[in-house]
């Protein structure tokens, strides 16, 4: 059974009730850190004291940037010194011991989020939350947050993908469970792979330059020609 975000509610499918010929846009898939919310140093932070608590020496954070948008296993595994790297799963695990709980005053969303789902929820655009926390991570986070009228919140941990492709896995079954056109859905997140997913999906993509890795490596991002570019989330509001 899907697990939806409390307070949320499953509403007619999109065809049934995508009345508006104005609107470009009937359904929202978003990513949730680096995009609505800002957790590229919370999650750091936690990556690193997972770490240190296990006496592993300092690891790099630069390479983990390479790797946002993907898992946090890929970014504890950046992060560790080479010779370390196979204790990557127990450090994984301890990083799910802090995050978010241990760190979540260091999460915040971005300027006009808020504001602008409530403006895209009055439009009748629905919004589907997708990211590739852990969905107790996910909910942790969202409650944060006094928006709360999502048509439904889930993990991409949730879908079997072969190489790294959860997330389009993930998209691919919401369209079908809304019944929305996926040239009429749009998918938005904040780093290069999120971009690639959207493609592998067939949806709209839209990056947004709030993320870690855009402010480090955007060129990253530029070249995978998303199909909007944007600066912040709230721009979205523009496109749909």
């Amino acid at each position: 059974m899907a697990h939806s975000f409390p307070g949320s509610r499953m509403r007619p499918k999109a065809s049934e009730c995508m009345a508006s010929n104005s609107r470009k846009i009937d359904l929202i898939v978003t990513d949730l850190g680096g995009t609505l919310v800002k957790t590229d140093d919370a999650i750091m932070a936690a990556v690193r004291r997972a770490a240190r608590e296990l006496g592993i020496p300092k690891g790099n954070s630069d390479p983990v940037y390479d790797v946002f948008g993907t898992s946090i296993w890929e970014y504890v595994r950046a992060y560790l010194p080479q010779q370390y790297r196979s204790r990557t799963d127990e450090c994984h695990e301890r990083f799910w011991k802090l995050f978010p709980c241990e760190v979540l005053d260091m999460i915040s969303p971005f300027n006009g989020v808020e504001g602008a789902l409530r403006d895209l929820k009055s439009r009748g655009v629905r919004l589907a939350m997708l990211s590739g926390l852990r969905l107790e991570a996910i909910e942790s986070i969202l409650s944060t947050l006094t928006f709360r009228d999502w048509d439904v919140v889930r993990s991409s941990m949730m879908y079997q993908a072969q190489a790294g492709n959860s997330r389009a896995e993930g998209i691919v079954a919401l369209v079908k469970e809304f019944g929305a056109d996926p040239k009429r859905t749009i998918y938005i997140g904040d780093t290069d792979h999120d971009v690639r997913q959207a493609k592998r999906a067939g949806v709209v993509s839209a990056v947004v330059k709030t993320g870690g890795q855009a402010v480090k490596h955007l060129d990253r991002i530029q070249a995978e020609n998303p199909d909007h570019l944007l600066a912040a989330w709230p721009d979205l509001c523009g496109v749909v």
